[in-house]
């Protein structure tokens, strides 16, 4: 039997919402009154009940009022509030209910949801322990539980059944070569070679030779022929990795193997007919490099037929807290570490952090945290002072960490200024919106737009 849950949002936009962000296997239904949440839960019994608190003052009390009745004459039967930071004290007589605060650590949000469903343990919200939930968010050992992340997944998922160039952008430590290997895993290609190139490793002298292969005897040194990654990915996958370092002569040639699909080795005097799905990746604004006159636009429109773009960690603080698990889990057990858990003190700090080198930085850290514990619990002592400093600071995202570049347009540009406005007030969105210079009303219908509730 499926589990039952109700959604109450007086927005219908954040009941999808709400929605969208519980697993596929919960039947979910949403309601906008208290009302219409009365007669469902009347009808029929749910498991979950999850209420987000944005209505009228009247609207409120009765439906805390009628979900306090539910949780003392249903004790099965779980309740969450999702509500403001000055507003998460509850009531008298309301003690039954969950709470959670906006803006909503989907991390959070998922084991407290997980906690709730029947034969579920009540799982602390610092650790992973609700792994089904998180089923649905590895992908070819890519994990993630946030939306921006999910939706990357859910475009490589689909990009991969479609057998044409891909162009993967992000900052580095975000996972491309790991989005670009799940790609060809779930391709019709997936039984062929999968050949991943860092193009700025290799020398602008060697490159051709790298990539086309070169005839014995073409050039000084050429003992013996060499056949390149082309001809060694036969109907399979290349990786280009770096794609930007590429000079002019490298891009040109690229540029003619996507259009005919064929291919000349170096010193070579025939066609050789190249059979290998092409996906690029840079972490540099390629549209910046375009109009600086770095990359070739011809060869840009070639490999941007489908786009994936990963978010930096700092956007993204619920995937630090599960990635934090996942890490915590994966090197414990590597190292024979009795590691069970983390204190919140460990993941307010992580989260204060802006991750420069993103995902890849987050488990460099974890991993030599893991190895210096001494006891069964990570302490803050065991993360870098850089880390640790940008805590004690209260650092939040600020102009110098700002993800705001040329090529943005106008909605991702407030999208970005809105979230890290609210991150850096603690959520309070009286003081956000006291900020940003609009109305609290108005902040809502930013938030709503940007799915950021």
């Amino acid at each position: 039997m499926m589990t039952k849950v109700l959604v109450i949002a007086k927005d219908p936009a954040i009941a999808h919402s709400l929605a969208a962000r519980l697993p596929n296997q919960l039947l979910t239904e949403a309601v906008s009154t208290s009302d219409e949440a009365r007669e469902k839960l009347h009808a029929r019994k749910f498991d979950l009940i999850i209420y987000d608190a944005e209505s009228s003052p009247s609207q409120r009390v009765k439906t805390l009022q009628l979900l306090a009745k539910l949780a003392r004459k249903r004790p099965e039967t779980r309740a969450i509030v999702i509500s403001d930071s000055d507003e998460l004290h509850a009531p008298a007589g309301l003690h039954e209910l969950q709470w959670l605060e906006r803006p909503l650590d989907e991390a959070q949000m998922l084991t407290l949801v997980s906690a709730g469903l029947p034969g579920k343990s009540r799982a602390d919200p610092a650790m992973g322990d609700s792994a089904p939930l998180f089923s649905q968010t590895d992908v070819e050992g890519i994990m993630a539980i946030s939306l921006p992340m999910r939706l990357v997944l859910q475009q490589a998922m689909e990009t991969a059944a479609v057998d044409a160039p891909v162009l993967i952008t992000g900052e580095t430590g975000t996972g491309k070569d790991m989005v670009a290997a799940a790609i060809h895993k779930r391709s019709k290609r997936q039984n062929r070679p999968y050949v991943p190139v860092n193009m700025g490793a290799i020398s602008h002298e060697l490159i051709g030779s790298e990539l086309f292969g070169h005839e014995k005897g073409s050039f000084t040194g050429a003992a013996d022929g060499h056949v390149g990654v082309f001809e060694q990915a036969r109907g399979g996958t290349i990786f280009l990795d770096e794609i930007t370092t590429m000079d002019e002569k490298t891009q040109i040639s690229l540029l003619r193997v996507l259009e005919t699909e064929t291919m000349r080795r170096v010193g070579g005097t025939r066609d050789i007919d190249v059979d290998a799905r092409v996906i690029a990746a840079t972490n540099e604004n390629i549209e910046e490099t375009v109009k600086a006159r770095r990359f070739r636009e011809d060869l840009y429109y070639r490999l941007d037929v489908f786009r994936i773009h990963l978010p930096p960690l700092r956007e993204r603080p619920g995937d630090v807290t599960f990635l934090t698990n996942h890490f915590i889990a994966r090197f414990g057990a590597m190292y024979h570490k009795s590691i069970r858990r983390a204190p919140a003190e460990i993941y307010q700090i992580l989260r204060a952090y802006p991750w420069p080198g993103n995902v890849r930085e987050l488990k460099n850290v974890i991993q030599r945290a893991v190895v210096m514990a001494k006891e069964a619990e990570l302490i803050p002592e065991l993360l870098p002072p850089r880390i640790r400093e940008a805590s004690d600071s209260g650092s939040r995202p600020n102009a110098t960490h700002m993800p705001i570049h040329i090529g943005m347009s106008l909605d991702e540009v407030e999208r970005q200024v809105v979230t890290m406005t609210l991150e850096s007030v603690a959520g309070n969105k009286a003081k956000a919106a006291a900020i940003l210079g609009i109305s609290r009303h108005t902040l809502y219908d930013k938030l709503k737009k940007y799915c950021v509730l």
